[in-house]
């Protein structure tokens, strides 16, 4: 029975969808969401996971580059609706065990005044190499998230024009290890950078191609910011952009398959049975196994394109992360003697003092073991936006990669194991928290990686970045050919989200992209005169 007929369906309540839906609905398309979690947004996701009031960010916690994205202007995401945010005005401090820390401030200057009380020679290549290669990542390679791989003909002139683009292209080919080993020469400063790498970059130290990452985080200016509320609430600015342009959401409403005739996406079919008939086409943002081989089905495929699909890698590593609710905020009192700006900071890095130390994580995280050597990266929210806990009160956030699978577990043994871990993670974090005491603590919670891949069903064995960030799976390889620019092998149906380009955090950038792809296919232009229906 045919419930409802839309011009387009979109499966996945993401950022990707609420952008590409409201430009869709610019273009006076009939659209609607269909997501089948209770709250709307994909990763931007808050929780009252410890207590009543304490809002708990249980994925992304922050964005950056909001201010040059094409897609908050055009949409006009920051200015109609009610968007706000906070900078914190150091983006991350590593702690070291005796009481020193070197810190990535938002100013240029304060990260080469940090650096430089370890090495003077660092400090300069820090600002030598901002200076290198700034221009070229604001102009050339952030702008290319915006566009779909392979179109960016007019940014390419930049990169031939520019006298750094030779280095620039090697060094980002190249593994973040390797770039760090050219650049600096002091442990503490390389170790600054790489604790950088798998939270929040997606990257490992030795993956070829993730080179660029450490240019993006010396040169890129990128600008870390929280929105006031949540993350959640950034969730709401961008259904509230979508529902004005005319768009429906239908939340706890699970598509178990997409429907398919003549080899064309025609609409899709809830779990309950009805039947939703799409006109022009269908976008899916969930990954791509549960998209072609669980909603479409392998007798309706290419043998081959089944193997790709099912032989995309998926992230080594997952999330564990610990939330607590406080009575009062987090202190580093032998650290923040010494260097007051720790209590400025985003996120605070503990664990690793050398690359060693992480190329030791990276080996028990690879075998399957709960690392020893652990990078905890830990966000205070409260400190800079109160709305996130009750008046006064405070939460506190540690996540920190792990094996999604354990050595010799089942992936659902994490269950009866997190509390034990949890407990492990605190005893190493009070080494350096001196007021993180049980009589602060009003709650703990630990979340798991098998938490995650059942809380976001795109995100199949807790691979948080859904297809792993290494060469063969990246720009106009991402995930795999067959979908890097976002069209699929079925006729109308359509693949977007972080498998697709640019595998980039909260920026709504396959969204963009697969607007402009649809809109070349469907004949499309945006009608500066639709409002919202």
């Amino acid at each position: 029975m045919v419930d409802q007929e839309w011009d387009v369906i979109l499966v996945g309540a993401g950022q990707n969808n609420f952008a590409l839906g409201t430009y869709l609905g610019l273009a006076g398309l009939k659209t609607v969401i269909c997501e089948s979690r209770l709250e709307n947004g994909g990763r931007l996701f808050s929780e009252e996971i410890t207590l009543p009031g304490y809002w708990h960010n249980t994925l992304a916690y922050f964005q950056d580059n909001r201010e040059i994205s094409p897609v908050w202007k055009e949409l006009k995401w920051e200015d109609g609706h009610h968007a706000e945010f906070v900078s914190p005005p150091v983006v991350s401090s590593l702690l070291l065990s005796d009481g020193r820390s070197v810190s990535h401030h938002q100013s240029l200057d304060a990260t080469v005044a940090s650096v430089s009380k370890f090495s003077a020679k660092d400090a300069e290549s820090w600002w030598q190499t901002h200076d290198k290669y700034h221009n070229l990542i604001r102009n050339y390679l952030i702008p290319s998230y915006y566009q779909p791989p392979g179109k960016n003909g007019s940014l390419s002139k930049i990169l031939q024009r520019d006298p750094a683009a030779a280095d620039f292209k090697r060094r980002s080919a190249r593994t973040p290890k390797q770039v760090v080993d050219e650049l600096f020469e002091h442990d503490v400063v390389k170790t600054l950078v790489l604790s950088q790498m798998a939270i929040p970059r997606g990257v490992g130290i030795d993956y070829q191609g993730g080179g660029v990452e450490v240019l993006k985080m010396i040169a890129g200016d990128e600008k870390p910011e929280l929105a006031r509320g949540g993350s959640h609430s950034i969730a709401q600015v961008l259904q509230r952009a979508y529902v004005w342009r005319g768009g429906q959401i239908r939340a706890v409403h699970h598509v178990e398959k997409i429907l398919v005739e003549n080899g064309r996406a025609v609409g899709v079919r809830l779990r309950d049975g009805r039947e939703w008939k799409a006109k022009l086409a269908v976008v899916s943002s969930v990954d791509p196994y549960s998209t072609f081989i669980e909603m479409i089905g392998e007798d309706k495929l290419a043998k081959e394109f089944v193997e790709k699909v099912s032989a995309i890698q998926l992230d080594e590593f997952s999330y564990f992360q610990v939330h607590l609710a406080l009575r009062v905020p987090v202190r580093y009192a032998f650290h923040e003697a010494k260097d007051p700006t720790v209590r400025q900071a985003l996120n605070v890095n503990i664990g690793p003092e050398k690359p060693a130390d992480l190329e030791e994580m990276w080996k028990e995280i690879r075998a399957g073991e709960f690392p020893s050597h652990p990078c905890f990266h830990i966000s205070c929210p409260t400190q800079f936006d109160p709305l996130q806990a009750p008046m006064g009160k405070h939460t506190a956030t540690l996540f920190m990669p792990v094996p999604f699978q354990l050595k010799e577990k089942k992936a659902e043994e994490w269950v009866k194991l997190k509390n034990g871990f949890m407990e492990r993670v605190l005893y190493e974090w009070r080494k350096y928290a001196t007021n993180l005491t049980d009589e602060n603590i009003q709650m703990k919670v630990a979340l798991d990686p098998f938490y995650i891949s059942g809380r976001w069903q795109n995100m199949r064995l807790g691979s948080v970045w859904v297809a792993r960030k290494v060469p063969a799976q990246m720009g106009e390889k991402r995930p795999i050919p067959e979908l890097a620019h976002y069209r699929t092998p079925i006729e109308r149906l359509y693949q977007v989200g972080v498998a697709t380009h640019p595998a980039d955090a909260v920026i709504g950038g396959s969204g963009r992209n697969a607007w402009q792809i649809i809109k070349e296919d469907l004949k499309l232009e945006i009608n500066r005169s639709v409002t919202a229906r």
